[in-house]
């Protein structure tokens, strides 16, 4: 399954967990390269940890 590259506006800070503790992934205010798939499920990567990439919760993020 595609999807297509997006640009999206971090609206709420988004935290991963990483075996039981947060990690904070993304900050409010970033703006950040993203692909959304069909299913309308957004992954990203971290801006802080290179090579973590995750999906990303839609309620905090704006799609530009």
């Amino acid at each position: 399954m595609d999807g297509k590259e997006i640009t999206f506006e971090v609206i709420k800070d988004i935290y991963w967990d990483d075996w039981g503790r947060f990690k904070k992934v993304f900050s409010k205010d970033d703006i950040c390269k993203g692909v959304q798939y069909p299913t309308g499920i957004v992954t990203a990567e971290s801006p802080y940890y290179e090579g973590i990439s995750d999906s990303i919760d839609l309620d905090c993020i704006k799609i530009l």
